[in-house]
Protein backbone atom coordinates (compact mmCIF):
# COMPACT_ATOMS: atom_id res chain seq x y z
CA UNK A 1 0.00 0.00 0.00
CA UNK A 2 1.41 3.71 -0.83
CA UNK A 3 2.25 5.47 2.48
CA UNK A 4 2.94 8.57 0.42
CA UNK A 5 1.38 11.58 1.61
CA UNK A 6 -0.75 13.70 -1.05
CA UNK A 7 1.82 16.18 -0.69
CA UNK A 8 4.39 14.18 -1.26
CA UNK A 9 2.45 13.32 -4.07
CA UNK A 10 2.39 16.63 -5.32
CA UNK A 11 6.06 17.82 -4.86
CA UNK A 12 7.14 14.01 -6.52
CA UNK A 13 5.01 15.15 -9.86
CA UNK A 14 6.62 18.67 -10.10
CA UNK A 15 10.09 18.05 -9.48
CA UNK A 16 10.46 15.43 -12.11
CA UNK A 17 12.21 16.87 -14.99
CA UNK A 18 10.82 14.48 -18.01
CA UNK A 19 7.75 15.44 -17.27
CA UNK A 20 5.57 17.85 -19.65
CA UNK A 21 3.48 20.58 -18.12
CA UNK A 22 0.35 18.79 -19.34
CA UNK A 23 1.17 15.89 -17.33
CA UNK A 24 2.42 17.09 -14.66
CA UNK A 25 -1.18 19.42 -14.00
CA UNK A 26 -3.04 16.08 -14.76
CA UNK A 27 -1.49 14.41 -12.48
CA UNK A 28 -2.31 17.25 -10.18
CA UNK A 29 -5.48 17.09 -10.75
CA UNK A 30 -5.72 13.26 -10.24
CA UNK A 31 -4.52 13.97 -6.86
CA UNK A 32 -6.38 16.74 -5.93
CA UNK A 33 -9.86 14.91 -6.69
CA UNK A 34 -8.51 12.15 -4.41
CA UNK A 35 -7.82 14.47 -1.64
CA UNK A 36 -10.76 16.22 -1.06
CA UNK A 37 -13.43 13.60 -2.59
CA UNK A 38 -14.69 15.62 -5.27
CA UNK A 39 -15.35 13.71 -8.80
CA UNK A 40 -14.47 16.98 -10.70
CA UNK A 41 -10.54 19.12 -11.58
CA UNK A 42 -10.14 21.51 -14.04
CA UNK A 43 -7.44 24.05 -14.96
CA UNK A 44 -9.31 27.02 -16.67
CA UNK A 45 -7.73 30.02 -18.62
CA UNK A 46 -9.02 33.45 -17.77
CA UNK A 47 -8.51 36.49 -20.41
CA UNK A 48 -10.41 39.48 -21.56
CA UNK A 49 -13.94 38.24 -19.32
CA UNK A 50 -13.48 35.11 -20.84
CA UNK A 51 -12.92 31.54 -19.02
CA UNK A 52 -11.50 28.65 -20.90
CA UNK A 53 -11.29 24.66 -19.13
CA UNK A 54 -7.41 23.99 -20.28
CA UNK A 55 -7.30 20.96 -18.65
CA UNK A 56 -10.34 18.56 -16.98
CA UNK A 57 -10.56 15.40 -15.15
CA UNK A 58 -14.18 14.23 -14.36
CA UNK A 59 -17.38 13.93 -16.33
CA UNK A 60 -19.36 17.07 -16.50
CA UNK A 61 -20.34 18.32 -19.75
CA UNK A 62 -19.18 21.78 -19.44
CA UNK A 63 -15.46 21.18 -17.81
CA UNK A 64 -14.05 19.89 -20.52
CA UNK A 65 -11.12 21.11 -22.67
CA UNK A 66 -11.75 23.72 -24.99
CA UNK A 67 -15.16 24.48 -23.26
CA UNK A 68 -15.74 28.64 -22.43
CA UNK A 69 -18.15 30.63 -21.50
CA UNK A 70 -18.26 34.46 -20.55
CA UNK A 71 -16.84 34.70 -16.54
CA UNK A 72 -19.74 36.46 -14.91
CA UNK A 73 -21.32 32.68 -15.77
CA UNK A 74 -18.60 30.66 -13.92
CA UNK A 75 -18.12 29.99 -10.59
CA UNK A 76 -13.98 30.79 -11.09
CA UNK A 77 -15.45 34.45 -11.38
CA UNK A 78 -15.97 34.90 -7.54
CA UNK A 79 -12.64 33.02 -7.04
CA UNK A 80 -10.84 35.63 -8.85
CA UNK A 81 -11.77 38.46 -6.60
CA UNK A 82 -11.53 36.56 -3.07
CA UNK A 83 -7.51 36.68 -1.53
CA UNK A 84 -6.61 32.53 -0.55
CA UNK A 85 -9.22 29.93 -1.82
CA UNK A 86 -12.96 30.39 -2.56
CA UNK A 87 -14.44 27.26 -0.36
CA UNK A 88 -18.27 26.57 -1.24
CA UNK A 89 -19.99 24.18 0.72
CA UNK A 90 -23.52 24.77 -1.00
CA UNK A 91 -23.68 26.91 -3.99
CA UNK A 92 -27.54 27.89 -2.86
CA UNK A 93 -25.88 29.65 0.37
CA UNK A 94 -23.41 31.20 -0.83
CA UNK A 95 -21.96 34.30 -3.24
CA UNK A 96 -21.83 32.29 -6.32
CA UNK A 97 -23.97 33.97 -8.95
CA UNK A 98 -27.37 32.46 -9.63
CA UNK A 99 -26.73 32.40 -13.50
CA UNK A 100 -23.27 30.44 -12.34
CA UNK A 101 -25.56 28.05 -10.82
CA UNK A 102 -28.21 27.79 -13.56
CA UNK A 103 -25.57 26.89 -15.79
CA UNK A 104 -23.05 24.40 -13.90
CA UNK A 105 -25.23 23.21 -11.47
CA UNK A 106 -22.21 22.42 -8.96
CA UNK A 107 -22.90 22.36 -5.28
CA UNK A 108 -19.82 22.13 -4.35
CA UNK A 109 -16.64 24.16 -4.73
CA UNK A 110 -13.34 25.18 -3.69
CA UNK A 111 -11.22 26.61 -6.21
CA UNK A 112 -7.96 29.37 -5.90
CA UNK A 113 -6.36 31.40 -8.36
CA UNK A 114 -3.08 30.75 -10.76
CA UNK A 115 -1.10 33.21 -10.96
CA UNK A 116 1.78 33.49 -13.76
CA UNK A 117 4.77 36.60 -13.65
CA UNK A 118 2.81 38.40 -10.76
CA UNK A 119 -0.72 38.44 -13.72
CA UNK A 120 -3.65 36.45 -13.27
CA UNK A 121 -3.76 33.38 -15.86
CA UNK A 122 -6.80 31.67 -14.78
CA UNK A 123 -8.20 29.02 -11.75
CA UNK A 124 -7.55 25.51 -10.66
CA UNK A 125 -10.74 24.32 -9.18
CA UNK A 126 -12.40 20.91 -7.50
CA UNK A 127 -16.08 20.42 -7.52
CA UNK A 128 -19.26 18.19 -7.31
CA UNK A 129 -22.28 18.67 -8.20
CA UNK A 130 -23.59 17.65 -5.00
CA UNK A 131 -23.71 19.79 -1.38
CA UNK A 132 -21.32 19.11 1.21
CA UNK A 133 -22.25 17.50 4.57
CA UNK A 134 -19.36 19.79 5.88
CA UNK A 135 -17.61 23.04 5.53
CA UNK A 136 -13.84 22.52 3.92
CA UNK A 137 -11.53 22.55 6.76
CA UNK A 138 -8.58 24.70 7.05
CA UNK A 139 -6.16 22.31 5.64
CA UNK A 140 -8.17 21.40 2.67
CA UNK A 141 -7.81 25.29 1.84
CA UNK A 142 -3.90 25.39 2.51
CA UNK A 143 -3.84 21.63 0.52
CA UNK A 144 -5.44 23.81 -2.39
CA UNK A 145 -2.85 26.73 -2.19
CA UNK A 146 0.16 24.39 -2.48
CA UNK A 147 -1.59 22.71 -5.29
CA UNK A 148 -2.19 26.22 -7.19
CA UNK A 149 0.89 27.37 -6.59
CA UNK A 150 3.00 24.84 -7.66
CA UNK A 151 1.07 24.95 -10.89
CA UNK A 152 1.11 28.81 -11.65
CA UNK A 153 5.21 27.68 -10.77
CA UNK A 154 5.11 24.77 -13.84
CA UNK A 155 3.39 27.25 -16.21
CA UNK A 156 5.64 30.22 -15.45
CA UNK A 157 9.35 28.06 -16.28
CA UNK A 158 7.46 26.63 -19.08
CA UNK A 159 6.60 30.48 -20.29
CA UNK A 160 10.13 31.26 -19.62
CA UNK A 161 11.81 28.65 -21.42
CA UNK A 162 9.61 29.58 -24.34
CA UNK A 163 10.75 32.90 -24.52
CA UNK A 164 14.48 31.68 -24.20
CA UNK A 165 14.08 29.42 -26.82
CA UNK A 166 12.09 32.02 -28.93
CA UNK A 167 15.22 34.08 -28.67
CA UNK A 168 17.15 31.68 -29.55
CA UNK A 169 15.71 30.96 -32.35
CA UNK A 170 16.13 34.66 -33.60
CA UNK A 171 19.67 34.55 -32.77
CA UNK A 172 20.56 31.31 -34.82
CA UNK A 173 18.20 33.11 -37.92
CA UNK A 174 20.12 36.38 -37.50
CA UNK A 175 22.97 34.18 -37.43
CA UNK A 176 22.44 32.12 -40.61
CA UNK A 177 21.40 35.35 -42.27
CA UNK A 178 24.54 36.84 -41.97
CA UNK A 179 26.56 34.02 -42.45
CA UNK A 180 24.50 33.76 -46.22
CA UNK A 181 25.40 37.35 -47.03
CA UNK A 182 29.20 36.83 -45.84
CA UNK A 183 29.44 33.77 -48.13
CA UNK A 184 28.75 35.69 -51.24
CA UNK A 185 30.61 38.75 -50.53
CA UNK A 186 34.16 39.31 -51.54
CA UNK A 187 35.33 41.47 -48.82
CA UNK A 188 36.45 39.42 -45.46
CA UNK A 189 33.55 39.86 -42.67
CA UNK A 190 34.05 38.15 -39.41
CA UNK A 191 32.67 38.28 -36.05
CA UNK A 192 34.35 38.58 -33.27
CA UNK A 193 33.42 37.50 -29.53
CA UNK A 194 33.60 39.21 -26.01
CA UNK A 195 37.19 37.56 -25.50
CA UNK A 196 38.37 38.81 -28.56
CA UNK A 197 38.39 35.66 -30.42
CA UNK A 198 37.27 35.13 -34.13
CA UNK A 199 33.78 33.34 -33.42
CA UNK A 200 33.32 33.24 -37.45
CA UNK A 201 35.17 34.58 -40.76
CA UNK A 202 34.08 34.14 -44.51
CA UNK A 203 35.36 32.40 -47.05
CA UNK A 204 37.02 35.54 -48.71
CA UNK A 205 39.66 35.52 -46.73
CA UNK A 206 41.28 32.10 -48.15
CA UNK A 207 42.08 33.63 -52.06
CA UNK A 208 42.82 37.40 -50.34
CA UNK A 209 44.89 36.03 -47.03
CA UNK A 210 45.49 32.64 -47.92
CA UNK A 211 43.89 31.24 -44.43
CA UNK A 212 41.34 28.70 -44.21
CA UNK A 213 38.44 30.27 -41.90
CA UNK A 214 38.58 27.45 -40.26
CA UNK A 215 42.09 28.23 -39.13
CA UNK A 216 41.23 31.57 -37.86
CA UNK A 217 38.14 30.64 -35.78
CA UNK A 218 38.67 30.72 -32.26
CA UNK A 219 41.88 32.29 -32.81
CA UNK A 220 42.88 36.00 -31.24
CA UNK A 221 41.74 38.56 -33.48
CA UNK A 222 44.68 41.09 -32.08
CA UNK A 223 48.44 40.30 -31.66
CA UNK A 224 49.93 41.11 -28.42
Amino acid sequence: MDSTSPRERLYEVFTDLDTDVETKVDRALQIGTEYFDLPLGFLTRIDDGSQEIVQAVGDHELIQPGETCPLEDAYCRRTVDVEGVLAVQDANDSSISERAIDVFDLGTYIGAKVVVDEELYGTVCFADEAERAQPFPEADELFLELLSTLVSTAIQRRRHDQEIEARNDHLRREKQRFEGIAENSFDILFRVGHDAEFTYVSSAVEPTLGYAPADLTGSPSTSS
